[in-house]
């Protein structure tokens, strides 16, 4: 199976059909998209995801069907252009989406939090969450699977437990329920859903007879082994440790304290040490709390910048630092630039 999905990811690259976007659907390295004033002014609001492109099931569903198949990779018209760098605009839908990475790396945002993702991870994401997708790795193949909320109908809702937390998420997410924007798994080791990922994928790209129906059972037996990792994990974490944490609840924790929160007060707020809090963070974001902190930072102070007319000494307040000069330093490791330079490349 590995080897029949290769072969088609190596006609996808010679001709793409089902990975081929539109040059401007994308920020890339390509300096000639920065040369038209208009479509740079355009262009600079989504890069926050207060801004965001909204996407429709009846005009990106293509073929009609229920679920869908999507790739995001580098083929060989983009290699004769120069293009190594996509950036997607900030975008929500009002279907369902999972995205898998086959190979190499990405990176990928969620709101303002950022994910650094890799071989094997999966993500499964809620109605109307903001996010976008940064290829910067041409070895990378990720693929999208689509699932429109007609999927959820009543066969497959008996088929599925009350008390499955991954058919929970979905069902939280059809009636506005509040809960998770995503759910992530770590799939290396998790053979079998590969296997069921793959021939979901195949069967999508040869539309064989009765293709249509094979998807179908095949994402509700992905589902179901999904949950069974999931429901693992959380009886895992309840023997282990009651208040076990949460990746995404620890994330938003330091995105809502970013002023004040130090790994001392994140580590005392979950009663863990600061090294099994290092550890933690790393296992999940392959970040360190320094980065992810100066990453949030960063991305607010940018949107100051673009979008308001605050000083720069406001602004650097504003992101928690105390010192305008250590901000200025800080600011301009990251972007080569000072704030006050790239202010002005966007007035």
């Amino acid at each position: 199976m590995t080897t029949e999905l290769e072969n088609i990811i190596q006609n996808e690259k010679k001709k793409p059909t089902f990975s081929d976007h539109h040059i401007n659907s994308y920020i890339t390295n390509l300096p000639s998209q920065w040369e038209e004033e208009e479509l740079k002014q355009f262009l600079k609001y989504f890069k926050s995801p207060k801004v965001y492109l909204p996407l429709y099931q009846e005009t990106e569903f293509k073929n009609g069907l229920s679920i869908e198949v999507r790739a995001e990779m580098t083929n060989t018209h983009d290699e004769e252009l120069g293009i190594n760098y996509r950036e997607s605009l900030y975008h929500n839908h009002d279907f369902f989406e999972m995205m898998y990475v086959y190979t190499g790396t990405c990176t990928n945002y969620i709101g303002e939090i950022k994910m650094e993702l890799s071989e094997g991870d999966l993500l499964l994401y809620n109605l109307q969450t903001v996010h976008k997708l940064i290829l910067d790795n041409p070895d990378a193949v990720i693929f999208n699977i689509l699932i429109g909320k007609e999927v959820f109908n009543h066969s497959f809702m008996e088929l599925m437990k009350e008390d499955d937390p991954v058919f929970q998420f979905y069902i939280n997410s059809l009636y506005s329920i509040p809960g998770d924007q995503f759910i992530q798994f770590h799939l290396q080791e998790e053979s079998i859903i590969k296997n069921i990922l793959h021939d979901l994928i195949i069967e999508f790209v040869y539309k064989d007879e009765l293709y249509t129906k094979i998807m179908q059972m095949d994402f509700q037996n992905l589902l179901i082994h999904l949950a069974r990792i999931r429901l693992k994990t959380r009886s895992e974490k309840s023997h282990a440790d009651k208040n076990a944490m949460d990746i995404n609840e620890v994330l938003q924790y330091i995105h809502d304290n970013y002023k004040d929160v130090t790994l001392q007060s994140l580590s005392d707020h979950y009663s863990y040490t600061t090294r099994s809090m290092i550890r933690f963070l790393k296992k999940y974001t392959h970040m360190t709390f320094s980065d992810i902190l100066k990453e949030y930072k960063m991305i607010i102070a940018c949107n100051y910048l673009k979008n308001t007319d605050m000083t720069i000494d406001s602004i650097a307040y504003e992101t928690g630092f105390k010192e305008r000069g250590y901000f200025d330093k800080v600011f301009k490791q990251v972007y080569k630039i000072t704030p006050h330079e790239y202010r002005n490349k966007y007035i």
